[in-house]
């Protein structure tokens, strides 16, 4: 006749089952719903899925086409080296190279700035008005499906960039960390920043603004 087995053994039994139990559910398995886990083909899809997103946001848009680098040889000025991608666009472009040449309102927004949003019609009215000097905008520290969106909402066309090193842009234009930003390029490429006011209501305001600090 065989002996009770002691009760320390009788108490370890059991443990050691939820041991073995904890082991096998918490072991690495293939999950085939995981990305991450799967075949590189399934990441790929995500990606091209992402950037025909992308491309549906630009085409509702509808932005006017950004400025481009051009032929011959041009001084970038402070903006050189500074790269960047239109809105929905995958090619990059030297900022600098890019909107010298011509003067230009710059404007340093975001979508989820709320004076951003205020502003952005304002610059939009106003590329529309007699006079009105070329207006880019460059979305920093943020989406771009976010940045095309609140630009269809509101229905703003300038050209806008994005992607671009957020740092290194204020660094060149010596900008504090506050956002909206504006500032003047100029013909001979020198730039200066708007600080009155510091938020665009209307079109009348930038026109001051642009002649206020142009040569």
């Amino acid at each position: 006749m065989s002996r009770p087995l002691p009760v320390g053994v009788r108490w370890l039994v059991p443990v050691l089952a939820v041991i073995v139990v904890l082991i096998v559910a918490l072991w690495p398995r293939q999950n085939d719903d995981d990305p991450s886990t799967g075949p590189p083909t399934a990441i790929a899809a995500g990606r091209g899925s992402d950037q025909a997103e992308l491309g549906r946001l630009a085409a509702a848009a509808a932005l006017q086409p950004c400025p481009t680098a051009k032929a011959e040889t041009v001084d970038a000025g402070a903006l050189g080296g500074i790269t960047a991608r239109c809105l929905g666009s995958t090619t990059e472009v030297d900022l600098g190279a890019a909107l010298s040449g011509e003067p230009t309102l710059i404007n340093v927004w975001a979508s989820w700035c709320g004076p951003c949003r205020e502003e952005i019609p304002a610059l939009e009215a106003y590329a529309h008005t007699p006079d009105a000097i070329r207006v880019v905008g460059i979305d920093v520290e943020d989406s771009s499906t976010a940045a095309l969106a609140l630009l269809t909402e509101l229905g703003a066309h300038y050209p806008s960039f994005g992607d671009t090193d957020a740092a290194a842009l204020r660094g060149a234009l010596a900008a504090p960390p506050v956002l909206p930003l504006s500032f003047l390029l100029r013909p001979d490429g020198s730039i200066a920043r708007i600080t009155t006011p510091a938020t665009f209501d209307d079109p009348a305001q930038i026109h001051r603004a642009v002649s206020d600090l142009m040569p």
